[in-house]
């Protein structure tokens, strides 16, 4: 491993302590435990807003391309699709709507609503930041470092958006992924683990990305922060976990020695229906030097964006470009705000095929009741696509 003496916890620690009050006392507690999976009868929904209570003010702004979230597999005939609701003139959610606003469509033919719930449980996620040394002191010359745009990212949503019901993870990644806090409601242990990844200057140059999701979403072995001599633990993929869960990735979204190809990392983000949020760090840093960077230099950060933005739209989530520091409280709020805020539509497709193909998804919303639907007034987030069983798909031993 290579170690970078002149920022080993200095600088990024002062930053990270000084970003939100408090005293942090790191020890081995903190440190993940084998399987990692939350309680399953506490995930089933991921909302905690009261009945009845509307968003003080607006939703911020979204991109517009992420609409294309495709399936938790499908073990079973019901297929569940995640619906936020936002009026397109004022940004904000609207509330309170019942089964009879709905109207889903599946290849065009109408089906019969056989699931509907505004959800009102916990939010389940997993963090998932880069740790490449480099960005610590990314081309010598630029403050704040890539690093302290991640941690400082991390460290507000840790402090600021996690309830004691939620289920919220923590994993680095530079060469090979690295699990420095299992799901947790704990916000303050959270925040330790932010504040213990900062810390964690034992890695290397790489940032292996493709990698790194497909260990979230699938599954697979790790080390833990405070336990890397004692080797690798196997843990549960995303997609294994029953109920609704996200990534939160913030990166700057160059991928080194992935062992994965883009292409099939790209298949295995799509088919496993957890979406993306992806929040692209540096962006501050390439708009004051990038005109200055050798051309390589400035196709890695434009490659870096058109991966991130695709993470998003295949699977639902949003690409959010952070420029300031100053935009983390609300990228971060917005994330939240989605992950909580959520209509659950299910229904038994009338289309009773088994050959692994794709189908498209179509949700109508009549907010008024006047039996038309609104969604030119309407700006709608769900995933429009799916992928139907296998009968023939080969099958895991």
């Amino acid at each position: 491993m290579k170690l970078s003496a002149v920022v080993r916890g200095a600088t990024l620690s002062a930053v990270i302590a000084g970003l939100l009050a408090g005293s942090y006392v790191l020890n081995p507690t903190v440190s993940a435990q084998s399987g990692r999976q939350p309680d399953k009868k506490k995930v089933e929904k991921k909302t905690d807003v009261q009945k009845g209570q509307e968003p003080q003010e607006p939703v911020p702004p979204l991109p517009k391309d992420a609409k294309d979230q495709l399936p938790i597999k499908l073990s079973t005939q019901v297929v569940n699709v995640e619906v936020n609701v936002i009026d397109k003139k004022s940004g904000r959610l609207i509330q309170n709507l019942t089964q009879k606003n709905f109207t889903i469509y599946e290849d065009n033919v109408k089906q019969e609503l056989t699931n509907f719930s505004t959800g009102e449980g916990p939010m389940t996620a997993v963090l998932l930041l880069e740790n490449n040394f480099r960005n610590r002191y990314w081309l010598g010359y630029f403050t704040p470092s890539i690093a302290q745009e991640i941690f400082q990212s991390a460290a507000v949503f840790a402090q600021n958006f996690v309830k004691p019901r939620d289920h919220v993870a923590l994993v680095t990644y530079s060469m090979r992924p690295k699990v420095i806090q299992d799901f947790t409601g704990d916000s303050q242990a959270l925040y330790q683990a932010v504040v213990a990844a900062a810390r964690d200057t034992l890695n290397f140059s790489e940032a292996n990305i493709y990698d790194a999701l497909a260990f979230c979403l699938k599954g697979g072995k790790a080390i833990q922060l405070f336990e890397e001599d004692k080797g690798e633990s196997e843990y549960t993929g995303l997609e294994e976990v029953e109920g609704h869960s996200a990534i939160i990735l913030v990166t700057l979204g160059k991928d080194t020695f992935s062992r994965l190809t883009y292409d099939k990392a790209m298949k295995i983000v799509a088919h496993a229906g957890v979406p993306i949020f992806s929040i692209h760090v540096g962006q501050l840093f390439y708009k004051k030097y990038g005109d200055s960077l050798p051309p390589e230099t400035r196709l890695d950060f434009e490659q870096a964006r058109n991966a991130l933005t695709t993470f998003a739209r295949l699977t639902g989530g949003s690409y959010f470009p952070m420029t300031f520091e100053s935009e983390i409280p609300q990228i971060m709020r917005t994330i939240e705000v989605l992950l909580r805020n959520q209509y659950s539509l299910g229904y038994s497709p009338t289309n009773t095929r088994k050959e692994g193909k794709e189908r498209k998804i179509k949700v109508e919303v009549d907010v008024d009741g006047d039996g038309q639907p609104d969604n030119k007034m309407l700006d709608l987030r769900f995933r429009e696509r799916y992928i139907e069983p296998d009968d023939n798909a080969p099958k895991k031993k």
